[in-house]
């Protein structure tokens, strides 16, 4: 994250907000420590830096460490002890401003929620009403470049190449009359994965038959399931390139070993299917129309979708996540189930879409990657599963 006052200071008035507060002790707020820049040596005693809607900002420092913020623009202020330091707060802290911070009503966001409840309520005897900063952070972790799409196409290419090599050795093993199991299958991909120039923090996921059924099944050398004839198998992978800034690729793919399909896995799929373009036209429609869109409305949707087929009890995760340098990114998440995400879809962001349903013996999930971009047209960069891919 960059610190763009110009850019920041526009923000604050387009949003009606009076300024943004960042505050840290010992390091504990990891938000403020990378936005600030600052250094790994902690503060040991409070520090603030409130950025006005307009005008200079100020750095609020003890008097016994007031070189900290000395990398950043504006008035320094030094107190001594808790009550110089109040009285500093209540002359930049006025009844009845607006002021953003790392804060969520109610936790529902608590990737920026990092404002303690005990410092919550101090800022609140000052008399500001507290804001949440969740839409602000976007617009300085979240918005990609020109450059990070590239580099997320690239890593798409890379992927699917992989799964297109993986597809054909089970195919081919199978042809042979080999013995194959989720491990053997596990240790091909990591081979595969190695001669390419690509970064994972994870290995793939994936499951075959009932292991599907689990989102997070990884697959021991003991207690793998055979891959046969008429196997279902899905599959999640994710990689970036390894520079710094480089954006992740995310995608889950559904395949049936051989053309016997069962036909409720085909209904299943289908139905994941629907939900999922179902989500990205909604998007589409809010973007044509100017209407702001929240992660949590699409979350919503998709859950309505599988009510109505009575599969609501089958679902076991969000419906997507923001995509970024790491593989869940620090943007808005499609989440109205383990967490209410109401921050806006901003252009220039990317997350997935990914519905799942999870049944006793099937387990779908579909994922793509969708870019909005700056004139608010929705891309994908890299093949769509609209069919069941039989190996």
């Amino acid at each position: 994250m960059d610190i763009d006052m110009k850019k920041i200071q526009a923000l604050l008035c387009d949003a009606h907000l009076d300024g943004w507060l960042f505050t840290d002790l010992h390091g504990q707020d990891h938000i403020t420590k990378d936005f600030l820049k600052l250094t790994d040596r902690k503060c040991t005693r409070r520090l603030f830096y409130y950025i006005p809607a307009s005008g200079r900002p100020v750095k609020l420092l003890s008097a016994i460490e007031p070189l900290l913020l000395d990398h950043l623009p504006g008035e320094k202020i030094l107190y001594k002890g808790k009550e110089e330091q109040c009285q500093a707060l209540s002359r930049l802290l006025t009844p009845g401003m607006r002021l953003a911070c790392q804060y969520s009503p109610g936790g529902n966001v608590p990737t920026v929620s990092t404002l303690d409840a005990g410092l919550a309520e101090h800022l609140r005897s000052f008399g500001p009403e507290l804001v949440s900063s969740a839409d602000l952070l976007q617009h300085f972790g979240a918005v990609l470049t020109d450059e990070q799409i590239r580099s997320h196409q690239r890593a798409g290419v890379i992927i699917h190449g992989i799964l297109d090599k993986t597809f054909a050795w089970i195919r081919t093993s199978l042809d042979r009359g080999d013995r194959l199991d989720e491990w053997m299958l596990l240790k091909k991909m990591e081979q595969l994965i190695a001669q390419e120039d690509i970064y994972m923090d994870s290995p793939p996921f994936f499951g075959i038959d009932e292991h599907g059924c689990d989102p997070g099944y990884e697959p021991g050398p003991h207690g793998s399931k055979e891959i046969l004839e008429g196997s279902r198998l899905i599959i999640d992978i994710a990689g970036r390139l390894p520079q710094e800034e480089a954006i992740y690729y995310d995608v889950s793919w559904c395949m049936n070993i051989g053309p016997r399909i069962d036909p409720e896995y085909q209904r299943l799929f289908d139905i994941v299917a629907h939900a999922r373009s179902q989500a990205t036209a909604y998007i589409q429609e809010h973007l044509d129309a100017g209407i702001p869109v929240h992660g949590c409305e699409v979350d919503a949707l998709t859950r309505q979708i599988f009510q109505k087929e009575q599969l609501d009890p089958y679902i076991m995760h969000r419906t997507g996540h923001s995509i970024g340098h790491t593989c869940h990114g620090v943007g808005a998440n499609l989440d109205d189930y383990e967490t209410h995400d109401d921050r806006c879809l901003l252009p220039g962001t990317m997350f997935s879409v990914e519905p799942g349903l999870y049944t006793d013996r099937y387990g779908v999930r579909l994922e793509y990657d969708v870019h909005i971009t700056l004139d608010k047209r929705l891309q994908i960069y890299g093949p769509i599963q609209k069919e069941l891919l039989v190996i």
